[in-house]
């Protein structure tokens, strides 16, 4: 039945009259579009162009819907690419066709809120929008909590005791999720968790904790907050409470915290200078993986001389050019790692203990395989390699103790080899390099005798003795600050 005082419908007249008469009978002053059942417009009343301002010029009679509907969503996410609008018309026009609302959301132009409401007939669908803006009394609750949310632009979604959406803050939404949103904000009911976020799997990437949310069978609020990545690629936080037998369910944007929270990830588990994973990551590795088996220490020979001579930007260098020397010669699964100062790990994968012993030959000659190009001119560097198999079930700092004993056997052997916690290097077909000659040839003709070296290049270090190098090599110590000194002092004396 028709109203006479009710203002008069444009477009077609009949059979709509009597049927949005009724309706605005019964929700007031609100504005009204009438669609045909082919989905085109057939009569609109003068509220409908106040609150849509972008269609008094386009509205007539036989308008598809979706051409009603674009120049709105053009007109909110004014930033949007043409894809994200394609998807978001996409998914309006499924909720034009399947749902029926109640919907709130906010105009991004005028601030105003409207609540929408959507009726099949018989003649095709009724849409009805209400302005709800100022449905509290200034200062009131229902207000301050309108106000609180375009603030702060946070999602939220309100559901009673019986599981019924009583609430939702659909403009988050609609900025947050466009080229997705198709189920919220229309989730009508909710009960089980499970069956609830299912219906978000078109707006989250798959993950362990995004799986667990929708194999839950438990109800009521999430025990705890979640943090989900969405497919928009941005992230969220949210954080359910119990409110009045129902749920509250509020939804927080921290892609930026999250990034933050990557980003210092990363720099907890990298080394500065290389970029290289530090010893963390390294001990992190050995516990996530089960391929890892040996670990392969690599340590710079006479670095300590490097830094005396050239300073220790240059040393910094040195450690920076040997760390893409290293990375480069990787064999597929092996990881590298900078433990600290002058001294790499590598995870190796190899089969067998004489593939093992290959593989960190290779990596030794791929350090000194061209001199490192230094301010002073070309320097040749060269390192020595511990290698240990990785035992089942000992401990990682086991493993790493016993590679080191490993290259401390290399160091005290002639430095530019493999040291092996399997067997002798040399026992395993890995040669000692032609780089390491003259140091073998020190330790056989001289000895460490300081009196020796005293005579013959004119250099004196009273506590370096083959008893002290024994000592350290049974107390696991490092030789660099006692070996790399000499060196350094005899390749002067000798004119090199």
């Amino acid at each position: 039945m028709s109203a006479p005082d009710l203002p008069p419908l444009h477009g077609e007249d009949g059979p709509w009259t009597q049927a949005a008469g009724g309706l605005l009978l019964a929700f007031g002053a609100s504005a009204v579009c009438c669609y045909d059942t082919d989905e085109r417009v057939s009569a609109w009343n003068e509220r409908y162009l106040e609150f849509f301002p972008e269609m008094r010029e386009r509205v007539r009679v036989g308008l598809p819907v979706a051409d009603t509907i674009r120049p709105f969503l053009e007109r909110q996410h004014p930033g949007a690419t043409a894809a994200e609008l394609d998807a978001a018309l996409a998914n309006a026009m499924w909720r034009h066709r399947e749902e029926r609302g109640p919907l709130r959301y906010q105009r991004a132009d005028s601030g105003r809120w409207l609540e929408l409401r959507m009726f099949p007939v018989p003649q095709g669908r009724i849409k009805l929008w209400t302005d709800v803006t100022h449905s509290g009394t200034e200062g009131t609750d229902a207000s301050v909590l309108l106000e609180l949310l375009t603030v702060t632009n946070l999602g939220l979604i309100l559901h009673d005791a019986q599981g019924r959406l009583r609430y939702v803050n659909s403009r988050f939404f609609s900025e947050h999720f466009l080229p997705v949103l198709r189920e919220v904000p229309d989730i009508r009911e909710r009960h089980v968790q499970g069956d609830y976020w299912r219906r978000y799997a078109a707006m989250f990437e798959p993950s362990d904790t995004f799986r667990a949310l929708c194999d839950s069978r438990q109800g009521g609020p999430l025990p705890a907050p979640v943090t989900l990545r969405g497919t928009t690629g941005r992230s969220y936080r949210i954080e359910e409470h119990a409110l009045n037998g129902g749920i509250a369910s509020m939804w927080t944007d921290v892609t930026e915290l999250a990034g933050l929270n990557a980003r210092l990830r990363r720099m907890a588990l990298t080394d500065t200078l290389t970029a290289l994973p530090n010893r963390r990551a390294l001990e992190q590795a050995l516990d996530d993986r089960n391929d890892v088996t040996a670990i392969a220490l690599v340590d710079v020979d006479h670095f300590k001389a490097i830094n005396d001579r050239f300073g220790h930007d240059a040393g910094d260098g040195v450690m920076a050019e040997l760390a893409k020397r290293l990375a480069a010669a990787l064999a597929p699964g092996e990881l590298l790692a900078r433990l600290g100062g002058d001294e790499f790990a590598v995870l190796l994968c190899s089969a067998d203990e004489a593939q093992v012993l290959a593989r960190a030959d290779a990596l030794r000659r791929a350090v000194s395989a061209e001199p490192v190009a230094l301010d002073r001119g070309p320097l040749v560097v060269t390192a020595s390699l511990g290698v240990a198999a990785r035992e089942a079930h000992e401990a990682p700092t086991d493993t790493l103790r016993r590679a080191d004993m490993a290259l401390l056997g290399a160091k005290a052997e002639g430095r530019d080899r493999v040291g092996s916690a399997f067997a002798p290097a040399r026992a395993q077909g890995v040669p000692a390099s032609p780089g390491a000659a003259a140091d073998a040839r020190l330790a056989t003709d001289f000895g460490l005798d300081p009196a020796a070296l005293a005579a013959r290049h004119g250099v004196q270090h009273p506590v370096f003795t083959r008893e002290r190098w024994a000592q350290a090599q049974r107390e696991g110590q490092t030789l660099d600050h006692y070996w790399g000194w000499v060196h350094y002092s005899l390749g002067l004396a000798a004119g090199d």
